[in-house]
């Protein structure tokens, strides 16, 4: 049920509009952990390729050492 218009019920804070802020909240938590779950998933590949790339370095490193 929305009760987007107050009219005649000024002051009053009514339990279906307790329960839409409620449901509303609900939705925006649910976005901002959608938004967090995917910078987090972005984060580990990042993390994985620079990983990966300091792996590199350090086994080219001691490939320069054994032929020095």
């Amino acid at each position: 049920m929305q009760l987007n218009n107050d009219e005649g019920n000024i002051g009053i804070i009514t339990n279906e509009r307790i329960i839409e802020n409620l449901q509303e909240d609900k939705k925006n938590l649910y976005k901002v952990v959608d938004k967090l779950e995917k910078r987090i998933a972005t984060f580990e590949k990042v993390l994985a390729s620079h990983a990966k790339c300091i792996g590199r370095l350090a086994h080219d490193k001691e490939n320069r050492n054994e032929q020095s």
